[in-house]
């Protein structure tokens, strides 16, 4: 007698996987993907959004502006003036910036919208409690300084985040 199966199979293709692996790096630093995503966007690395709500992404004046923040908020990080992120303010924020990227990578892909933003906002979430996480084990269970811990998770934003828009790049070509 033949095995029938009931398993559930989903394939995710590689948009949606580097999609939400952007959009959680929103819940790590909340300025990094957008800041990212608009110098991918002005250096003509991420196309597909000129005509649409998101082609302002492609100023070099958005971009500079972005990538300020990004770096405004990487410098508060390190110090005890900035709320947790996952307090109300903070989580919010992170939130919405994950919908932005989500939303934006899916329309430069001819994707809905709206599907970006859930699944960029979804993503955000998750990425802020992994590293809330993650950082609570790492500086009290290795005694490593927050602020080192900060620095490290900096340096794996930035180098993570232009490389996934890198990926992106490459497979719109």
């Amino acid at each position: 007698m033949p095995e029938h199966t009931n398993d559930l199979v989903i394939q995710v293709s590689p948009d949606v996987l580097r999609t939400a692996a952007l959009a959680a790096t929103s819940g790590v630093r909340s300025m990094a993907a957008p800041a990212l995503l608009a110098r991918a966007v002005a250096r003509g690395e991420v196309t597909g959004l000129r005509g649409t709500r998101f082609a302002a992404l492609g100023s070099g004046g958005v971009a500079t502006v972005l990538q300020t923040l990004m770096l405004g908020e990487m410098a508060g990080d390190k110090t005890p003036l900035v709320p947790a992120r996952t307090s109300a303010g903070p989580l919010f924020g992170r939130v919405l910036s994950g919908a932005l990227v989500g939303s934006a990578l899916f329309v430069s892909r001819r994707r809905p919208g709206v599907s970006g933003a859930l699944l960029g906002a979804v993503s955000a979430l998750a990425g802020v409690y992994a590293a809330d996480r993650l950082r609570s084990a790492t500086t009290q269970g290795l005694g490593l300084p927050d602020p080192v811990f900060g620095l490290i998770e900096d340096g794996l934003i930035l180098f993570g985040g232009s490389r996934l828009l890198r990926d992106e790049s490459a497979s719109s070509g």
